[in-house]
């Protein structure tokens, strides 16, 4: 005679899942059995860390992967920032990157310069100045397009031709230049130059 005999079931006690992320497959050799109801520890809840200006890249040491809608934040770069034209006047700022349309504000760049004809033309390219006029023998007349903030600036007057002629700013507003050109003799006369502005605006 035949018996069977059914074996008695026995409760196996399931260790914790210990799966390891790793860059490549691997089968491994342990024989253990899941739950159905396990959780499985595949994704890191860390905040990833701020990424800084010049920092270098790294592979970091996690043993959890990063969930791929993850984001570094971003410090705060200073010199994004355009500098004002009461911080390009006071020219001491560092954090604060210059704009064309705000360079004339510094008290180190010149403000107005143009050549002028010995007839009083107006030669281009020029910065500043909108026309000039000849009165009579060598006296001209500047007329400045941004006005400086006051008749207080500081010019400089460059003759280009002849070897004994001078020039220099006779008197000036905010927004013209009167340059009168005469010999070492003291004479008026007529001659190209240069002119160049500097001060507030």
């Amino acid at each position: 005679m035949t018996i069977n005999v059914t074996p008695i079931p026995r409760l196996i006690e399931l260790a914790a899942p210990a799966f390891t992320l790793g860059t490549t497959n691997a089968a491994g050799d342990a024989v253990t059995s899941i739950a159905s109801n396990s959780t499985l520890l595949a994704f890191d809840a860390t905040v990833p860390d701020a990424i800084t200006f010049g920092q270098s890249g790294s592979a970091g040491s996690a043993t959890v992967t990063a969930r791929r809608d993850h984001a570094h934040a971003m410090e705060a770069e200073t010199p994004t920032v355009a500098a004002t034209q009461a911080e390009m006047e006071a020219a001491s700022s560092t954090t604060v990157f210059v704009t064309p349309g705000r360079t004339q504000y510094s008290p180190g760049v010149a403000k107005a310069w143009c050549k002028v004809s010995t007839t009083g033309s107006l030669g281009s390219p020029n910065l500043n100045i909108t026309s000039v006029s000849k009165s009579s023998t060598g006296k001209y007349s500047l007329t400045i397009d941004t006005d400086f903030s006051s008749a207080v600036y500081s010019t400089a007057v460059t003759v280009e031709s002849g070897a004994a002629i001078f020039g220099s700013k006779s008197s000036a507003a905010a927004d013209t230049a009167a340059i009168d050109i005469w010999t070492s003799a003291g004479a008026a006369v007529d001659a190209a130059f240069y002119f160049t502005a500097f001060g507030d605006q």
